[in-house]
């Protein structure tokens, strides 16, 4: 006799990772409108992206505080706001079981590693609680060590006050009780991870001596062995739990019937509707899942979400409720992180490219503009034949100022030399010259500038606000193709070659082996890091990813080879050839990040955990050269004499290009077919 499926289903939960596609989640419960125009925002940590997200839905920065914002790294997830329906609707997903339990791992055992080092608990618990990557914040759910004190602001207004207070949210609110315990609880998780650390050092010390003796790969051998002890333990493993444990507590203290569980009772989605006259209940509600204030830590789900998707009858701050406007914003993690210093944009980011209708470059207008990390962001933009839906937003320029800026077109003037700055010293490099003047000049018009954002509804940006307002509803339809270029397929392997060898050389700088790359090693619990992540399946935003970095140098060198045709089918004009380039870039691209993913992430997962796995003396460079062996055999540098991983890889690029160029012009005849 056959057992009921729901104890099949509890049964089998957990022995393998489900890997449940957060977008098709959020599309399930509440879809994106047809024919409503997509705008993905992108910009670095701090540039106002999220502020400026919004000025464009109309909510107050004080009293609503919708998306949250902050001057350091804010949006962990991606947040998107369809504007213009006539209710209320929000669908928040988030982190799987496995996902949370991996994220825990990771603080818990950062944790452990600044126990051995340091005497001071808060040390450790800002390792734990606030790791240095700025992503999981698990003192958003669990709270900080101490009761904090209210610090008095000696630069805020009586109107700011007043409407901080009109903003608190008694139900998010943590009283001085509720933060004491909260603080006790944290205090045995510290006295648990200072013991199992002091546990671990003493053994590994009895056999190999005081980690101080040691030399510096004798020592990182000790830390892997010390961890890998601990991570081991039974005491590791219950302390893991009882976390998991509290986080899914904290779960209990919002209304159970908008969730959707697991079938062993872990959130995978929470969902809500409220009508038009319900805004302050609906906003309370999402915060619970976007906040970030510090009188909130402990009662927040922020680092367990991993999207969220709200529709509201949003009115822009430039606007009238009768002319609210029609469209979904995206709002994306901050490009780079504060330790990368040769950026490259996240391969998830670059594969939503295709989807949407506007792309929505924002920066600050601040003494530099044009940060590392925007400057190759517009190189990719580019390098992906995405121009067209290319906008630029500066941000601060209330702050644009100086003697010899006078004003409002020098202000503009002066931002703008920074654009032109990077596509006559970087883009026309990378790319070609020619691509490097059509973004400029369509950048010249699509341009916007910005300023006191922060402020509810200011006045001075009312007439810019609009502009972009009408630039992101006029979303532009794609041009029907008439002609398509022709390539001399000879010229396809040197490039390929260029772009492969940027990926290989910069990743052997980073493992410190001999390359010509000008790039800082990794340290070595970096490796160890991608190793894990790529090993054991889990893409955690980690902000090493070599994916991402194969992807960003195989576009970059395939846009050459596309933008450089033998000869054209018909006579397009010469607007039309940008426009079929573009396309078949956009093609490329697609294409190509599945591609990366696959020969990185996919196909190479064993050898990759064979890498995490290693411990002992010397693994930190037997970890470089199992990484390295990696990439020569699932990204080699084509070459005549090279054996059948060579010859594979190098032919599954070849026909990538060629396919996809076969592909747009299937395209093109079935539209000339159509348009007949």
């Amino acid at each position: 006799m056959g057992f009921d499926k729901r104890v099949v289903d509890i049964f089998y939960d957990g022995l393998t990772v489900e890997r449940t596609d957060p977008q098709h989640l959020r599309n399930t419960h509440l879809a994106f409108p047809k024919d409503c125009p997509k705008v993905l925002l992108l910009g670095v940590p701090g540039a106002g992206k999220t502020t400026l997200g919004r000025q464009l839905i109309g909510t107050h920065p004080v009293l609503e505080r919708f998306p949250s914002t902050s001057v350091n790294r804010t949006t962990t997830c991606e947040t998107e706001i369809i504007v213009g329906t006539d209710g209320y609707a929000a669908v928040v997903t988030f982190l799987s079981e496995e996902e949370a339990d991996f994220e825990v791992r990771q603080s818990v055992s950062a944790a452990l590693l600044k126990a051995i080092e340091s005497d001071l608990d808060s040390a450790v618990s800002k390792a734990f609680l606030d790791r240095s990557d700025m992503r999981f914040r698990l003192k958003y759910v669990l709270g900080d060590l101490g009761v904090a004190t209210e610090e008095s602001n000696p630069y805020a207004s009586a109107e700011d006050i007043e409407l901080t207070e009109q903003s608190e949210d008694s139900q998010l609110r943590v009283s001085l009780h509720e933060a004491k315990g909260m603080s006790e609880r944290l205090v045995g998780f510290i006295q648990s991870i200072r013991t199992i650390a002091a546990s671990s050092k003493a053994r590994i010390q009895k056999r190999l001596g005081p980690l101080e003796s040691l030399s510096q790969d004798e020592r990182n051998a000790a830390l892997d062995d010390i961890q890998e002890l601990a991570e081991n333990s039974d005491e590791y493993g219950a302390l893991v739990s009882d976390i998991l444990d509290e986080l899914r507590c904290k779960f209990d203290s919002i209304p159970s019937e908008g969730f959707h569980r697991s079938t062993t009772g872990w959130p995978k989605l929470w969902s809500m509707t409220a009508p038009a006259n319900n805004r302050t209940q609906f906003l309370t509600a999402v915060r619970a899942f976007t906040g970030i204030d510090k009188g909130h830590w402990g009662k927040l789900l922020t680092p367990l979400v991993n999207g969220i998707r709200v529709a509201g009858p949003f009115v822009p701050s430039c606007r009238t409720f009768d002319t609210r406007p029609r469209v979904v914003l995206i709002d994306t993690e901050g490009l780079g992180h504060k330790a990368d210093a040769t950026f490259d944009v996240p391969d998830y980011i670059i594969g939503r490219f295709a989807e949407v209708d506007v792309i929505l470059m924002v920066d600050g207008a601040t003494v530099d503009p044009m940060s590392r990390a925007a400057a190759r962001a517009l190189e990719v933009i580019g390098s992906a034949g995405q121009t067209s839906k290319l906008c630029l937003a500066f941000t601060h320029m209330d702050e644009v100022k100086g003697p010899n800026i006078r004003g409002w077109e020098a202000m503009k003037e002066y931002t703008f030399n920074s654009v032109r700055n990077v596509f006559d010293n970087q883009i026309a490099k990378s790319l070609t010259p020619h691509v490097a003047r059509h973004m400029l000049s369509h950048l010249e018009k699509n341009t916007f500038y910005l300023g006191s954002l922060q402020r509810n509804a200011p006045a001075a940006a009312m007439p810019e606000l609009e502009k972009l307002l009408l630039r992101l509803e006029a979303a532009a339809a794609p041009a029907l193709t008439t002609a398509l270029p022709r390539y001399n397929y000879d010229w396809l392997m040197p490039i390929i070659i260029e772009g492969v060898s940027e990926f290989r050389n910069r990743w052997k700088a980073y493992l410190n082996l001999p390359s010509p790359a000008d790039v800082k090693p990794l340290p070595w619990q970096s490796v160890k890091a991608v190793a894990r992540r790529y090993g054991e399946g889990y893409d955690d935003g980690y902000h090493i990813r070599p994916a991402s970095n194969l992807l960003n140098a195989l576009s970059v060198a395939l846009s050459r080879f596309l933008e450089n045709p033998r000869e054209w089918e018909g006579n397009p004009s010469l607007e039309e050839k940008r426009a079929i380039v573009d396309r078949l870039k956009e093609d490329v691209t697609d294409q190509l990040t599945r591609f990366c993913a696959e020969q990185l992430r996919g196909r190479p997962r064993i050898k990759w955990l064979e890498a995490y796995a290693l411990r002992g003396d010397g693994t930190t460079y037997d970890r470089k050269l199992k990484v390295e062996a990696i990439y020569e055999r699932w990204v080699p540098v084509p070459r005549v004499d090279g054996d059948e991983y060579v010859l594979d890889f190098a032919e599954s690029l070849r026909t990538l290009v060629v396919s996809a160029i076969d592909v747009a012009k299937q395209r093109a005849q079935a539209q000339l077919a159509s348009a007949a």
